[in-house]
């Protein structure tokens, strides 16, 4: 509506604008209200709507009872209303573009992060059965060297049984020989004693004795 336009209105339809544009106004801030969790970016700019609204509620009662003169800033400033909840609903709009380009984006990085963790599963399945093939090769290396731990251990057992019965042998051969060593001084000493009895020459004797 053009300021000649609003000229011609009487004082009691200006009143019934203003207090129109008065209710949009406030149906468009419980709006913004219901929204401010989506649009938090624009909470500032509500803020500052809600006080231009009281604002406007105030300067209304004033013009209740200066109408007269206040036509033409009433005219001014309810334009100037229009192209500021105007350009609120352009930003509301905007915001709401910017809110599903958001959504999108998200979306698509949660897309990614899925495909992500598809790998890292199918990853560790294939670690995994690294690791059993792993284990199952270790436990067959084990099992082989105790096989082969049990062999020597038996050779071992064999050694020493024939390394015991080799020393029992040795020991009776040691016993036997002492048991002949002494039987020969014995017998060295019983014919030395026979040869002194037999009265032969004592150079021959000493001869005899270095002999024996």
């Amino acid at each position: 509506m053009t300021e000649k336009e609003l000229r011609k209105l009487s004082r009691h339809d200006l009143l019934e604008l203003l207090v129109e544009q008065s209710r949009e106004a406030a149906r468009l801030n419980a709006a913004l209200a219901e929204r401010e969790e989506e649009l938090a970016g624009v909470a500032e700019s509500n803020e500052r709507l809600k006080d231009k609204l009281g604002e406007k509620d105030a300067l209304i009662e004033k013009l209740k009872n200066r109408l007269d003169e206040k036509d033409a800033e009433l005219a001014r400033r309810a334009a100037e209303a229009e192209e500021q909840l105007d350009r609120l609903t352009s930003s509301l709009d905007e915001r709401d573009g910017e809110r599903a380009e958001e959504a999108a984006r998200a979306e698509e990085a949660l897309e990614r992060l899925k495909n992500k963790l598809d790998e890292k599963d199918a990853l560790i399945e294939k670690l995994k059965g690294r690791l059993d093939e792993k284990d199952a090769e270790m436990a067959q290396e084990a099992a082989g060297r105790e096989e082969t731990f049990r062999r020597l251990k038996d050779k071992l057992d064999e050694k020493d049984a024939q390394i015991e019965k080799m020393q029992s042998r040795l020991d009776s051969r040691e016993e036997k020989i002492e048991a002949l060593e002494a039987e020969a001084v014995k017998l060295r000493s019983d014919r030395w004693k026979e040869l002194q009895g037999s009265g032969l020459p004592p150079e021959l004797l000493a001869r005899l004795e270095a002999l024996m």
